[in-house]
């Protein structure tokens, strides 16, 4: 089974060669990258926050900003299966006018244990958008007399940027395999998982100046978690294709886990500690180290876009840093995993 997993994982990269915000560690944004992966965690409770700030070589860069929470429900009621719920909330500015938009989700999903080693998701998400512009900065033509810029004349204009909001609906699901176990005695962990993700099933419009309807988005996305038997290291691949429209983005690359400190099995007073590294690469436009230590019940992840792309000329190769802090309770890979109830997640 381990090694049909692996050439699942491999055909689903092959099998598929935006309007909305994204980040490189989209794997740190489980709730936007597929609604089903809203409570598929080991754990009671998952806290994340993002930062990315794009281009900071011009003057107003693009900065996004993201929480999420989210926990799984009736865990340990149901036999073979239990809910999830979560929450998020985004903001992303852009510009002198500072355009942008506020998104907040409210995800349900289901998480199904099939078997031991075999877990399948389905999840849904409801989106409130609104986009906004800070119009009191504009500068228009009509305010520049002779050689000087006039802020007290009028704009000239008129039916300039008016805020807008809208509803959205989203679906996904995943599926998930996982055997072996995380310790210094066999380091053998082998999880893989595959999903699919469908955003704007309702097509809402935008209200620009001219009315638009919002392209619907098709997300296919995988991970692995491959550990090496005897030794403490672990390696976390993972890949996401986007499809929106005109659109694509592909993202590959791979996470190294080096475990630094073993968790104490009987008297739980020691946290595992580890630490993470490794790359990401943007098809055509950009390549993203990571850094960052996995502590506990605590993660933080550091990661900088280097442009690739022609446009690295005006950005003198500065693309965009992004910054990741998780809080999950209990500790990742903690001790008890593999029943019907407690299956393992990435």
């Amino acid at each position: 089974m381990k090694k049909s997993a692996i050439i699942l994982f491999l055909a689903s990269i092959i099998s598929f060669n935006a309007q909305d915000l994204h980040f490189t560690q989209f794997y740190n944004t489980p709730m936007k990258l597929n609604p089903a992966n809203t409570g598929a965690f080991k754990g009671d409770l998952r806290v994340i926050s993002n930062y990315r700030n794009q281009w900071s070589s011009i003057e107003s860069p693009y900065k996004t900003f993201g929480f999420s929470v989210d926990l799984p429900i009736l865990k340990y009621k149901w036999k073979n299966s239990f809910l999830g719920l979560g929450l998020d909330v985004f903001n992303d500015r852009a510009g002198d006018l500072g355009f942008g938009s506020t998104q907040i989700d409210i995800t349900a999903s289901n998480i199904l244990s099939l078997n031991k080693q075999m877990t399948m998701t389905v999840g849904i998400q409801a989106t409130f958008n609104q986009y906004n512009m800070d119009m009191t900065n504009a500068m228009t033509g009509s305010q520049f007399v002779g050689s000087g810029y006039n802020p007290t004349l009028p704009t000239g204009e008129v039916g300039l940027f008016e805020p807008f909001s809208f509803f959205d609906v989203s679906t996904g699901a995943t599926w998930n395999y996982a055997s072996g176990e995380s310790n210094i005695a066999a380091n053998d962990m082998f999880i893989v998982n595959l999903g699919v993700a469908f955003f704007h099933l309702n097509r809402p419009n935008l209200e620009f100046y001219n009315l638009d309807r919002l392209y619907p988005k098709v997300i296919t996305h995988g991970s692995m978690n491959i550990g090496i038997r005897y030794f403490k290291i672990a390696l976390i691949p993972s890949y996401m294709l986007a499809f929106q429209g005109p659109q694509k983005e592909i993202v590959f690359g791979s996470l190294v886990r080096l475990k630094l400190r073993e968790e104490s099995r009987h008297t739980g007073t020691i946290s595992e500690a580890s630490l993470l590294f490794g790359a990401h690469y943007r098809f055509l436009d950009a390549i993203a180290p990571s850094f960052g230590v996995d502590f506990g019940d605590y993660m933080l992840l550091l990661s900088y876009d280097f442009n690739t792309s022609k446009l690295a000329n005006a950005t003198r190769s500065k693309g965009a840093f992004e910054l990741t802090l998780r809080y999950r309770n209990p500790e990742l890979f903690s001790k008890g995993g593999g029943s019907f109830l407690q299956p393992k997640f990435m």
